[in-house]
């Protein structure tokens, strides 16, 4: 495998190698040091590296799918 799952409970991988698609799972080209969909993620959900949110998904990102700024959006989340 040529990506890293940080965390158990991230639902994206980070390509350590650019990735070709059908190679580990891509759906499309992935560069290097960028994250791909471990499974689908529905419209608005939590897009998790680290275990932490980075963003949440714009709009449906099947499996497989380069996650970027292209299909992520960012809220401003502030503690209770």
């Amino acid at each position: 495998m040529r990506t890293v799952r940080l965390s158990d409970a991230d639902n994206v991988v980070t390509a350590i190698a650019q990735l070709a698609p059908g190679e580990d799972g891509a759906a499309e080209l992935i560069p290097r040091g960028h994250k791909m969909a471990a499974r689908a993620i529905a419209r608005g959900e939590a897009v998790l590296k680290y275990a932490q949110v980075i963003g949440y998904a714009a709009g449906d990102i099947g499996p497989g799918a380069h996650v970027h700024t292209h299909n992520l959006e960012f809220r401003n989340v502030e503690a209770e």
